[in-house]
């Protein structure tokens, strides 16, 4: 085979993506006589088309995936789908303009597994392009029945331990998709708003003064509260107050949680308007009067204002309030409120009966086992610890939605049982399976199907398990887990990292991975985060069809692990230019390995130091790989490919190659092999990170001679020890650093690189003059010298300074 003379991305990425396939090249097989090297992959959320920050965050840890297998490591490498709960329904909703109860519970699934199952092929696609060594075998959704029936298992292995529970509760509530949530699905959004200053009326008319950012809550106010300390307030305790507009009587209590700093220092006790609101409800045993319907609205309680909007009735109160000289002040004020995570809905506290899983007893144990987890970068743990410690709730794993994962749970209408399925009918829908069943405590067969589905991380939380065949193959399962590493994002730190350990825990009592690495978010512009749900993520198909999946995998290998960037487009074409580099060096090495021979030959000073220079930057890469540090190799790689490889090397032994008649045949050979050595090496390096151009100069010039049909399966380069050596490092860098000069000499007098020279005087002590005849040849080769003269040392005004200064170039006469 012979390398064409023109590089076409598109053509070779899609050749060799079709020859791994036929490969089976990436295939797990457990009985490897290798050390596994398992990685918790994150399923990708069925949810919209992918933009350039899902391929950078994926490509980051697909280039691990192959380091370690050069590395000598048996890569398991699962893919699966996202396809669970409120993304997909959400997604659906939006596309096709319907809301969930406009068809029907089984339509509305029906229509998001459809959905789910057209966005994975999308997906599925994109992946393939971008050159995703998955192992395709393994390929899983979190709603099939596999899935289903190993996030059911977990839940009755929870239920007996005593791990989870059901109660009614104020709940997190998010009134535009009507479902709980759970604190972790909660985010924090700023807004401005503002703080409204009204009256409320003691039983003898005397008015005092309470602050509320949310007057529509009045109808249900059930106490007003002041500071223990707070003395001008004291005489107010143990009264009644009348609520402005619905007149209905209120208590006045103390508690040391009133910030005597905010407002008036008085604060009204709503159920509920915040957590504050129903920490002080519980621990005052107050009365609970709910205004606010499931979807959002005032209830009776509201009375006239029944039927609006919470905004709405909002607005109607402050008006009403105002008409009445009620509200006598308002100040503008920055408020952070909790929104839902997906539609940006302010969140309510809606009392429902829900299924949650304990947290707040393993806290200790969740900051211990987050310890034993190596964290890239390390500073992630903080935002780890941050999350365990600040804790309020424990897990809300129930969803009012129909697309999810059903509970594998009735309920007995006779006695009130909880009836839990058997192992062994796993997967279950108690929604629409009949199974004969009986209430153990009454006997009874008038059973009720739970109508709830599960959180999405009920699921997502277990992608080690369903991977790793847990409670079906122990074998398989021991060999995978604990596993080796969890790439994924720094968002969903407090969800899919911490539910997954929690997990482990509950489970196992282990860790689920060994190490966490965290990747960064990319920002369309300043401020604006990439997002296929808002528009504004860049498509990798129209990169790819641009650049090839080399240059965008290029791209993706340059950020620092953790690092949030901004997408710049002149980043990623940069790339081009260095895989075109690639190409042209190893073409030309090409074209004179037909004289190559791997007889032993004693290299020469140069290719010493070109070999020892090489064995640094694998020893480096190596490491950098091994910490997934992908922007550190690309760095360390490119910087010696391209300035000591290409710009140097192969300048300096040219006149071996072409001139074998004056230096020698064996100077040729030892060239030869030091060429092969050198590019061999720096592809297997930039293999990873440029899978296709790499495998495809492999096949081209290496194949025949190493005898491995391709570059993924064969070992990380290493340089022998005999090859290595210091002082020849030193006298190669004294030589390059000559020639340096002496090209800029020539370009800037106008001069071809190649045109002879006939005298080149440098002046330096004798030591260095003994080091710079070592490598005379090299040097009188690469720039033509007829030559070299020396002369003692002489001052900085004199001649053209070389290297580190011990050597300055007094003369230069052209032929």
């Amino acid at each position: 085979m012979a390398m064409d003379k023109k590089y076409e991305p598109g053509v070779i990425e899609e050749k060799w993506q079709r020859k791994w396939k036929e490969w089976n090249l990436f295939r797990f097989d457990a009985d490897k006589d290798k050390e596994n090297f398992s990685i918790d992959t994150p399923p990708p959320t069925a949810s919209g088309s992918l933009h350039m920050g899902h391929a950078k965050n994926y490509l980051e840890f697909e280039i691990i995936s192959r380091a370690m297998r050069l590395l000598g490591y048996n890569v398991f490498f699962p893919v699966g789908y996202d396809d669970n709960g409120l993304p997909t329904e959400k997604y659906v909703e939006e596309e096709e303009g319907i809301k969930r109860e406009d068809v029907g519970k089984e339509e509305f699934i029906k229509r998001c597994g459809e959905a789910a199952d057209q966005l994975e092929l999308n997906m599925t696609k994109l992946f393939k392009r971008i050159g995703m060594s998955w192992d395709w075998s393994t390929l899983y959704k979190t709603m099939d029945k596999n899935s289903i029936k190993v996030a059911q298992r977990s839940f009755l292995d929870l239920f007996d331990k005593d791990e989870v529970y059901r109660k009614k509760d104020p709940i997190l509530w998010c009134p535009y998709h009507e479902t709980s949530l759970a604190q972790a699905t909660v985010e924090d959004k700023e807004r401005n708003t503002k703080l409204n200053y009204l009256y409320f009326e003691t039983e003898d008319g005397e008015k005092i003064e309470v602050a509320t950012t949310r007057p529509e809550l009045l109808p249900s106010c059930v106490a007003v509260f002041v500071h223990p300390e707070d003395e001008e307030h004291s005489d107010l305790v143990g009264k009644e107050v009348k609520v402005p507009l619905f007149d209905h009587m209120v208590p006045v209590m103390e508690s040391t949680e009133v910030d005597q700093e905010f407002g008036t220092g008085i604060v009204m006790v709503c159920t509920f308007g915040d957590n504050a609101d129903v920490e002080m409800w519980k621990e005052n045993n107050l009365p609970m009067k709910i205004s606010i319907t499931p979807d959002g609205r005032m209830n009776e309680k509201a009375g006239k204002y029944e039927g609006m909007k919470v905004d709405e009735a909002k607005h109607a109160i402050i008006d009403d309030l105002k008409e009445m000289d009620i509200i006598f002040d308002q100040e503008s004020i920055q408020q952070n409120v909790g929104v839902c995570w997906r539609c940006e809905t302010p969140i309510e506290f809606i009392p429902t009966k829900q299924w949650f899983v304990k947290v707040l007893d393993h806290r200790e144990k969740m900051l211990e086992l987050g310890s034993k987890i190596n964290w890239y970068p390390d500073y992630y743990i903080n935002r780890y610890r941050d999350w365990v410690k600040n804790l309020k709730w424990d897990w809300c794993v129930s969803r009012q939605r129909y697309y999810g994962v059903p509970f594998p749970v009735w309920y007995c209408d006779d006695c009130g049982s909880t009836v839990v399925a058997e192992d062994e009918d796993l997967p279950v829908d108690p929604r629409y399976d009949e199974l004969d069943y009986r209430c153990p405590r009454c006997g009874s067969e008038n059973l009720r199907p739970e109508e709830d589905v599960m959180d999405t991380w009920m699921t997502s939380s277990l992608t080690p398990q369903i991977t790793g065949r847990w409670k079906r193959d122990d074998d398989f399962f021991e060999g995978v887990y604990p596993m080796d590493l969890r790439p994924q994002s720094h968002d969903i730190i407090r969800t899919w990292a911490f539910y997954t350990i929690l997990k482990s825990y509950l489970h196992e009592q282990s860790i689920p991975w060994n190490d966490v690495m965290i990747s960064g978010y990319v920002y369309a512009k300043k401020g604006v985060g990439m997002s296929k749900s808002k528009g504004t993520g860049v498509s990798p198909e129209g990169v790819i069809d641009e650049n090839g999946a080399d240059c965008l995998r290029y791209w993706a290998a340059g950020t620092k692990t953790g690092e949030d960037i901004i997408y710049e487009q002149k980043k990623v074409t940069r790339g081009r230019r260095i895989l075109t580099k690639l190409w042209n060096a190893s073409r030309f090495v090409e074209m004179h390995l037909d004289d190559y021979s791997d007889i032993d030959i004693e290299p020469e000073e140069i290719d010493i130091w070109l070999l020892s220079r090489l064995n640094d930057v694998l020893e480096q890469c190596e490491e950098h790989y091994r910490n997934y540090e992908t922007s550190k190799v690309r760095r360390r790689i490119e910087s010696f490919f391209v300035d000591v490889f290409c710009d140097n090397y192969l300048e300096m032994v040219k006149h071996r190659l072409y001139n074998p008649e004056e230096y020698g045949d064996k100077s040729k050979q030892a060239a030869l092999q030091t060429l092969y050595k050198g590019l061999l090496a720096c592809i297997k390096v930039f293999m990873p990170i440029i899978p296709h151009i790499t495998e495809e100069v492999y096949v081209n010039i290496f194949r025949e001679i190493e005898g491995i049909k391709s570059i993924n399966l064969t070992t990380w380069p290493v340089i022998d020890s005999e090859l290595i050596d210091d002082d020849s490092k030193e006298l190669g860098e004294l030589a390059k650093d000559i020639i340096e000069e002496l090209r800029r000499w020539k370009s800037e007098n106008g001069m071809p690189l190649n045109e002879d020279l006939s005298l080149v005087k440098l002046c330096c002590d004798e030591e260095t003059m003994t080091k710079v005849e070592k490598m005379e040849s090299a040097i009188k080769g690469t720039m033509n010298i007829e030559e070299i003269r020396y002369c003692s040392p002489v001052g900085v005004d004199e001649g053209i300074d070389v290297g580190d200064g011990s050597i300055r170039i007094k003369e230069i006469q052209a032929a």
